[in-house]
């Protein structure tokens, strides 16, 4: 199944100046439905290192798998005790990873923090595997870097069933 997963940079000129609107994550289901939601600031790098992570690794109940079965992006945010259900443990085990390659995209660490051998990967991740991952990350942070304002940067999730 194909979902479409829009971040949109709104960054708008005005007077000579910006001046910063959040900008939007939205997510379009299958059947059309849509959610989406303000991210804060620099918030765009966690969420397209989950697209990495999730699309490289096939976590199809993480994040972006379960906004494809119709979660909400809002629900996520809400006390365990207002939401409608509970997070499973792939998108729990996914967080890990998440941080761990989103600092080392920072390069504020002078060894990589991922390697094949990490307790939180699965058993099968190679190396090669890690590297594509820090590689896509790479490229999908230059392409929201080189988005002008109100454009779009638009992914694909497909959901291995």
């Amino acid at each position: 199944m194909n979902r479409i997963i829009e971040y949109e940079n709104t960054y708008q000129e005005r007077k000579n100046r910006y001046k910063h609107k959040p900008d939007t994550l939205t997510c379009i289901r299958d059947d059309g439905s849509v959610t989406w939601s303000h991210i804060y600031p620099g918030f765009f790098l966690h969420d397209l290192t989950h697209y990495v992570v999730e699309t490289s690794l096939g976590y199809n109940n993480a994040f972006f798998g379960l906004i494809s079965k119709g979660y909400n992006i809002p629900e996520f945010s809400l006390p365990k005790s207002e939401r409608t259900f509970n997070i499973p443990d792939d998108a729990i085990s996914v967080e890990p990873i998440v941080a761990l390659l989103q600092m080392e995209h920072w390069d504020s660490f002078p060894d990589r923090l991922l390697d094949k051998d990490s307790q939180e990967l699965p058993p099968n991740v190679t190396s090669e595997l890690i590297d594509n991952m820090r590689e896509k990350l790479k490229e999908l942070v230059e392409k929201w870097e080189d988005l002008l304002p109100g454009e779009f940067l638009e992914l694909e999730f497909i959901v291995n069933n």
